[in-house]
């Protein structure tokens, strides 16, 4: 059993359950806090739509809060689901950017990320 997360009808992960649950769990709180929309959109219990530019917005969000922010602890928290989400991002047709070397290190890893579509 796994989870499914579409983009534009188009499956861009599908991860197992309870990996698909946290995430999902995860990115809502973040979005919360952020005061972001998080453009997912449950289709069923274990599938969920991506709306791209709300998404985008959020992964933004979350990725300029953790390079800017002086906060080891707000990193860490952040860094378990922004590493995925710059995944989910760049499969469906957007990019971040990154500025610096330590940015630049932050998305290489991330798109080393073993996830199954």
């Amino acid at each position: 059993m796994s989870y499914v997360f579409d983009i534009d009808d188009e499956t861009v992960w599908s991860p197992s359950l309870r990996v698909g649950d946290l995430y999902v769990r995860m990115l809502q709180d973040v979005g919360s806090v952020l005061g972001v929309p998080t453009g997912l959109s449950a289709i069923s219990s274990d599938m969920w739509d991506i709306d791209i530019d709300a998404f985008e917005n959020l992964v933004k969000t979350m990725y300029e809060t953790y390079f800017s922010t002086g906060n080891s602890v707000l990193k860490v928290l952040i860094e378990g689901v922004l590493a995925p989400s710059i995944v989910l991002l760049e499969r469906g047709g957007k990019e971040i950017h990154s500025r610096t070397g330590q940015e630049r290190e932050f998305r290489d890893r991330a798109l080393k990320l073993s996830m199954a579509r």
